[in-house]
């Protein structure tokens, strides 16, 4: 998910209630942790048991670009991204089990990338960073949340429970983000002839229309103004939530080619124009606006309440023993960012 990001300077400070004073990490709690992480060595799939801290360092310059000329801004987006990369492992630790191993390196979960292949200035700035914030989680006071995040929300993030249906904890229910800066350069557009797109959604059993495609249309928005809900006719009707629909599409032409639901749709005789804004599902945290705001020297405890309401930062190991039902099922639903 990594972004080059040209983003307008100047957005207004958005208003945060007074957090608790994070405890002090405990590196120690989190060296004891383990995890079996699938990851592709010479061009080949292998499974890789890594120390919590050392999948963190893998994982931080994978997701977040680091290449800011503030060296203070980039250190801040570097520690976000380390408490992110580690509560979000916890949560989903076992998320491949059926499959022998905890995390895949994908977007499917969390990218990784071992530090030896990282630049060397990169690797002492994340290795600073996750020292600096060794053990310390996100939590709503249920152990570690679903730290879900995404590129670029175009404005609002939205809820869980809208984007993949079923129950959502209230940390996750969207906020507006004024710090998200859509430019216009940053709108995406797909134009697809009518037959490749039938042909795409016939690729999965739960999207395929048959023999034509005869409308698409967005019948329900959330708050965030992302498509909800969309009918597909053809000789079958479908029913789809926008990222099933984003999903299967994605499959087939790329995670770049449909870049989130909150898109716009026209027909045309024979071809059907998608234009939408943001990237990715638009849950949790966004990465563009936390850039906006790591420059405007906002801490990172900060930022993550901005996304994460109600939440605070708290240090292994306890915090590890409290995963939540709820937290689980969503594990089960999320798909992809």
């Amino acid at each position: 998910m990594l972004l080059a990001l040209a983003l307008a300077a100047g957005t207004a400070r958005c208003a945060t209630a007074p957090l608790p004073t994070p405890q002090a990490p405990s590196p120690q709690a989190s060296a004891d942790v383990t995890l079996r992480v699938e990851v592709a060595v010479g061009g080949k799939q292998r499974i890789l048991t890594l120390p919590l801290e050392e999948y963190v360092s893998g994982s931080v310059p994978a997701e977040m670009p680091l290449n800011e000329p503030d060296t203070a801004v980039a250190e801040r987006l570097a520690r976000l991204q380390a408490i992110l990369a580690r509560t979000y492992a916890l949560a989903n630790r076992g998320r491949h089990a059926h499959e022998g191993f905890d995390l895949c390196s994908t977007t499917h979960c969390q990218v990784y990338t071992p530090p030896e292949r990282q630049p060397a200035e990169v690797a002492r700035l994340v290795s600073a960073a996750v020292e600096q914030t060794g053990g310390q989680i996100i939590t709503d006071g249920h152990g570690p949340i679903q730290a879900l995040f995404h590129a670029d929300c175009g404005g609002h993030t939205s809820s869980a429970t809208d984007v993949w249906g079923g129950p959502a904890p209230g940390y996750l229910a969207g906020v507006r983000d004024s710090f998200c800066v859509t430019a216009p350069t940053t709108d995406w557009h797909l134009t697809l002839n009518r037959d490749h797109l039938r042909r795409i959604l016939n690729t999965s059993s739960d999207t395929a229309i048959g023999q034509r495609l005869d409308q698409i249309a967005v019948v329900i928005r959330d708050r965030s103004g992302r498509a909800a809900s969309i009918t597909v006719v053809g000789e079958e009707r479908r029913v789809l939530q926008g990222e099933r629909l984003r999903a299967v599409i994605s499959e087939q032409l790329g995670p770049r080619a449909f870049r989130s639901t909150r898109f716009r749709v026209e027909q045309q005789a024979d071809r059907i124009l998608f234009s939408g804004q943001g990237f990715g599902h638009g849950v949790g945290l966004c990465q563009t606006g936390a850039i906006v705001q790591a420059r405007q020297g906002e801490p990172v405890r900060a930022i993550l309440a901005h996304y994460y309401p109600g939440t605070w930062l708290e240090p292994l190991p306890d915090a590890t023993t409290r995963l939540s039902a709820a937290n689980s099922r969503l594990r089960r639903a999320i798909t992809r960012r």
